[in-house]
């Protein structure tokens, strides 16, 4: 949960946010525990996982999840989007469709919180790429059967730009995992 805290940190304190690939919806529970003036959606594809977000909560005002494709479908327009653990599932062409659809779900400036993990040279990544085996193998994440999508720093900043973000790029060093946080502001368009 750590890390959650550290991600929540970069996400603004009030408005609507919507989180893509939610899962079991414990980030969208962190962001909405944390500011009482959020409000906050959690897309995932997966309704078992809906399911059990949705009888985790009795909030259904301020927090509310919904089953969706965040590759196919553009989130309703929001003040920030966050996207946590999620696109190293999906082909590289895929990954550049979510942000693009993140893009468009945002106004000029807004927010996109990206936390995913890097393809490098460094031995924390054998660990990332070995606990997704597990995990995918024993069920509890769906998608990347054959393989995992995880970009170099180079070829996640080209999707981001592609799609319409200026980003920024913290480290988070002291993870077993090689983990970063992208953060990205819709670019003003061109006239």
């Amino acid at each position: 949960l750590s890390d959650l805290a550290v991600v929540e940190r970069y996400v603004p304190k009030k408005g609507f946010i919507v989180d893509l690939g939610c899962g079991h919806g414990l980030f969208a529970c962190v962001l909405r525990e944390a500011s009482p003036t959020r409000r906050v959606l959690g897309i995932d594809l997966d309704p078992r996982k809906v399911d059990v977000a949705r009888g985790a909560i009795q909030d259904t005002q301020w927090l509310r999840f919904e089953v969706g494709d965040i590759v196919a479908d553009t989130p309703p327009r929001c003040d920030a989007v966050t996207i946590v653990d999620v696109l190293y599932l999906l082909p590289f062409e895929q990954q550049e469709s979510v942000l693009r659809n993140a893009a468009a779900a945002l106004g000029e400036g807004g927010p996109l919180v990206v936390k995913a993990q890097e393809r490098r040279l460094d031995p924390r990544y054998a660990l990332t790429y070995g606990q997704e085996l597990v995990t995918v193998s024993l069920g509890f994440t769906q998608g990347g059967r054959e393989r995992f999508f995880f970009p170099s720093r180079a070829e996640a900043l080209a999707m981001f730009e592609r799609a319409g973000f200026v980003v920024d790029v913290v480290e988070m060093p002291r993870r077993i995992y090689t983990d970063v946080l992208y953060l990205a502001r819709k670019a003003p368009t061109k006239p």
